[in-house]
């Protein structure tokens, strides 16, 4: 680069001793300008410096988030002027805040000023006088400039947007548009940063635009290749997945995306005997840790419910029951008469007659604590082991009943009477421990009451009937269920949503037995099942870290941006019309 702080003194003294113009101009022809016009642009240019890129940077996104602010004022005041309401040259009211902020931003060189003169002049003195804008000298100040305008652009809907789709009432068309304009803020920053560089670099509008347009195609070229499925499945699936995945259920890529695509090839895989095994492998792993899950809820460690592991679980509970028993004694209250003498109106006078008695026994059993709890001053007390005894009792009696779910519905109520009392006469740790031991015990109820139903393979298996599961959690709390209510409901929609299996007649797996011609498939099959449920592939097709490319989302809020700028007036046209004015120009100009 030329010395240019030489130059000028050279031409300075040159000047002094009256050296005709041709002599100026054959110097700097020497030091490599060809034209007067070269020369002066080398004479003003300025090194750009890092707090000049911040300053054009902040500058133009700062002009961007006041337009936006400003954007319905200059649209009322565009219909003013074109309908002759004011004068067309008058400025868009976005410029009359740009120029208020402005006047702030010299506030405190007035100031200064004001303290070093010791006048009030300089809080007075004319804009002119402290400018607080200035203009890009070079490419690379406009580009910082474009990508400011550009970033400011963006910020300036996309914030407001994310506000109103969260205030927004669930699923009405405001919050529809709004989150539509909040779509993929990472995205969105990316198309105004490579818009406002663009046009900074080029001068061109349109091919500011044309880059701020291609910035989701691009996304969704390289979403592809970072996460191949897109996911389809709605916001409840979505809850079930997640809830499968807290609970350790392993879940396919397939079912974790809701890909349809995906689900064709584990479903054509599992059916050929090569790929069988792999693809049974993990239905096996899936299934055992659902019923883990649900096992769980009944305080055993166990991947599954055949009889062993129930009874094992009635006996702990039973211990369970018997040592916090002998830590409590009851104290029997009016609650306790009035939630028996509920159950007996709501459940036990509906009962039908050969299981009548069966009610009434208990409740004869119970009725002398009743009176008492009713009775002033007389204060009954229950040992705790006379409350296990019954309560046991109870208990295998519902069991045994499982025909008759009005008979157990009856004495379930007594249950929970006794129950309740019990957590009213604890406290602390021990009625925290009271509390876990009863849901323990209905989990176990109730997945005791789904291993009597399912298929012959699952009970053989050990494995908890999903359909069977789900309807005991229902007839546990019929008005529940729907709400959501219980603490197997979840579980039992997972059941539902793993459960999906398409059925298979077998006639293919036997068919690639019997042709040799099958078998070098089968072994690829095996191959490719074994590789597809590799926790490196299942990892790689399941995952969504890049997300899914939203366009409408991503040009609906471009087209927004555009048509705020539009608002301003006919000064300030959109980007395309500009680019078309611009192309006007050059076509004029050659014809000229």
């Amino acid at each position: 680069m030329a010395d240019t702080d030489r130059i000028k003194r050279n031409l300075a003294k040159m000047i002094d001793a009256n050296a005709p113009e041709a002599d100026l101009d054959a110097y700097l022809a020497s030091e490599g300008f060809n034209s007067a016009e070269e020369w002066r642009a080398a004479a003003s240019y300025k090194p750009t410096s890092a707090p000049r890129l911040a300053g054009q940077f902040a500058q133009n996104a700062n002009d961007a988030i006041v337009n936006t602010a400003a954007a319905p004022f200059d649209l009322s005041g565009g219909i003013a002027r074109a309908t002759g309401l004011v004068d067309k040259n008058t400025p868009p009211i976005s410029a009359a805040f740009t120029q208020a902020i402005d006047d702030v931003a010299s506030v405190p060189l007035r100031v200064r000023d004001a303290f070093q003169q010791g006048s009030i002049d300089p809080l007075f003195a004319k804009r002119d006088a402290y400018p607080t804008r200035f203009e890009p000298q070079n490419r690379a100040e406009k580009i910082a400039a474009g990508v400011g305008q550009g970033v400011g652009a963006v910020a300036s809907t996309l914030l407001p947007a994310g506000v109103v789709a969260n205030a927004a009432r669930p699923g009405t068309v405001t919050q529809g548009v709004a989150q539509a304009l909040a779509t993929q803020p990472g995205t969105q920053i990316a198309s105004g940063v490579a818009g406002g560089a663009t046009t900074g670099a080029t001068d061109s509008p349109l091919a500011g635009l044309a880059a701020a347009l291609a910035v989701p195609v691009a996304a969704s070229v390289g979403r592809g290749a970072i996460s191949p499925v897109t996911n389809r499945l709605s916001p409840q699936e979505q809850r079930l997945v997640a809830a499968a995945q807290r609970e350790g259920i392993p879940l396919t890529p397939a079912q974790q995306t809701g890909s349809p695509s995906l689900r064709k090839i584990e479903e054509t895989v599992a059916k050929i005997p090569g790929g069988a095994g792999p693809m049974k492998r993990i239905a096996d792993e899936q299934r055992a840790a659902f019923d883990a899950a649900v096992m769980r809820r009944t305080g055993q460690n166990a991947t599954d419910a055949s009889p062993d592991t129930i009874d094992r679980a009635y006996v702990a509970l039973g211990q369970n029951f018997d040592d916090l028993a002998a830590r409590t004694t009851l104290n029997v209250d009016t609650q306790f008469a009035d939630d028996v003498t509920r159950a007996a109106q709501d459940y036990g006078r509906r009962l039908e007659t050969n299981v009548a008695p069966v009610f009434r026994s208990y409740m004869e059993d119970i009725q002398r604590l009743v009176q008492a709890a009713r009775t002033p001053g007389a204060n009954p007390q229950i040992v705790g082991e006379t409350y296990a005894r019954i309560r046991s009792d109870i208990g295998r009696t519902i069991r045994t009943n499982g025909k008759n779910p009005d008979l157990q519905r009856a004495l379930g109520a007594l249950q929970g009477a006794l129950d309740d009392v019990v957590e009213r006469s604890s406290s602390g740790a021990l009625r925290n421990e009271w509390r876990d031991a009863r849901r323990q015990y209905q989990a176990l109820t109730t997945v005791d009451k789904a291993m009597q139903g399912g298929t012959q393979a699952d009970r053989s298996a050990g494995n908890i009937p999903i359909g069977a599961l789900k309807n005991a959690v229902r007839q546990a709390d019929p008005r529940g269920y729907s709400r959501g209510r219980g603490q197997l409901n979840e579980l039992s929609r997972v059941g539902d949503f793993i459960g999906q299996r398409t059925p298979d007649s077998g006639t293919a797996t036997r068919e690639a037995i019997i042709n040799p011609l099958s078998w070098p498939i089968m072994g690829a099959a095996r191959l490719g099942a074994s590789a597809y449920n590799s926790p490196l592939l299942q990892s790689y097709f399941s995952n969504q870290i890049a997300g899914n490319t939203n366009f409408s989302g991503l040009y609906g809020a471009e087209a927004l941006r555009q048509a705020i700028a539009a608002s301003r007036g006919e000064g300030e046209p959109t980007a395309l019309a500009r680019a078309l004015m611009q192309a006007n120009e050059r076509r004029a100009g050659a014809a000229r």
